[in-house]
């Protein structure tokens, strides 16, 4: 298949007849339905991110001429001039400080990177993923002939899973396993720590010998020395990066300042043991740091101490 016409396709520039050339050809294999969705994919997250861009064109596309040439991703001929497909070639070689990036490399393995920004995006299967910043992970290049393999190398991911019950949907995040059939949940694996949370249906993580069914509302968190320990999740706050709220339903205090330190990268820290557990009820929609620690002192009467970059909670 002509990668042009698959482009005019997705630009909705093609005939009739060009049309039911493309279904046609979809519906033939397995492979080409992959090969349309790693263009798709491609193609649409450029359309997202045209708008902001300021890099030079005429030096991507070259790139991205060069590139196709040694890896054989997209093979797309220079005479069409589209101007979505020098915006497809600008974001691939062009936006490294947006973050996001598709690669098929010599593994056999498509690799989603976010790096400045939350980035939202859907694998060929139909599941929905939202990536937190400082992520990367990658999926098979034969994903869902089989089984549905992602590996989570680092941060953080919401997974929606498309429900498929001939075709498991399967995490490695470092030694740790995920599975699931069709389910809502998130992954957080760091170098110390991998978390799983379960928002809806029934998930089953594996360390080694050792394994735990989730369901919704519990979590489990694996330590670096190989402990599975299972636990009621009692906050939404990990979800503020999907969600673009901190909401603290009678969330203890400590647990607020855990989320803060990590969203805002901050230094904050509470040395009264009195106060650790007070229960914070309140909505934080993108509000500044500042903002939301003078909400906490006011709310409870405490003081706010600088000491450089740290920040000292107290009564």
């Amino acid at each position: 298949m002509d990668e042009e016409l698959l482009i005019k396709f997705l630009l909705g520039e093609t005939s009739s007849e060009e049309n039911e050339q493309v279904d046609q050809w979809i519906a033939a294999s397995p492979s080409n339905k992959k090969r349309f969705e790693q263009v798709k994919l491609i193609w649409n997250t450029s359309k997202n991110l045209a708008s902001t861009s300021t890099i030079d064109e005429h030096a991507a596309w070259g790139r991205f001429q060069e590139k196709v040439s040694e890896q054989k991703v997209l093979v797309i001929k220079p005479r069409f001039q589209s101007y979505w497909l020098k915006i497809a070639a600008v974001l691939i070689f062009g936006l490294g400080f947006w973050g996001i990036y598709f690669l098929n490399n010599s593994s056999g393995y498509t690799t989603l990177r976010a790096d400045a920004e939350v980035r939202n995006e859907t694998l060929p299967d139909g599941t929905n993923l939202t990536i937190n910043k400082h992520t990367k992970l990658s999926y098979a290049s034969d994903f869902d002939e089989k089984e549905r393999n992602v590996r989570l190398e680092q941060g953080e991911v919401f997974f929606k899973v498309t429900r498929n019950e001939a075709k498991p949907f399967i995490i490695q995040a470092g030694e740790v396993r995920v599975r699931v059939l069709g389910t809502s949940f998130n992954v957080k694996h760091t170098g110390s720590q991998t978390e799983v949370i379960v928002e809806t249906g029934l998930v089953r993580v594996k360390l080694a010998a050792d394994s735990v069914e989730l369901r919704p509302n519990q979590k489990v968190r694996i330590s670096s020395t190989g402990t599975l320990t299972v636990l009621s999740n009692t906050d939404q706050l990990y979800n503020y990066y999907i969600t673009k709220q901190l909401v603290a339903d009678n969330t203890p205090l400590w647990r607020v300042i855990e989320v803060l330190n990590e969203i805002y990268g901050a230094e904050i820290s509470i040395e009264d043991d009195r106060i650790r557990n007070l229960p914070l009820n309140a909505t934080f929609k993108e509000e500044s740091l500042d903002t939301i620690l003078n909400v906490i002192c006011d709310t409870f009467r405490l003081k706010m101490i600088r000491r450089g970059n740290k920040i000292i909670l107290e009564q």
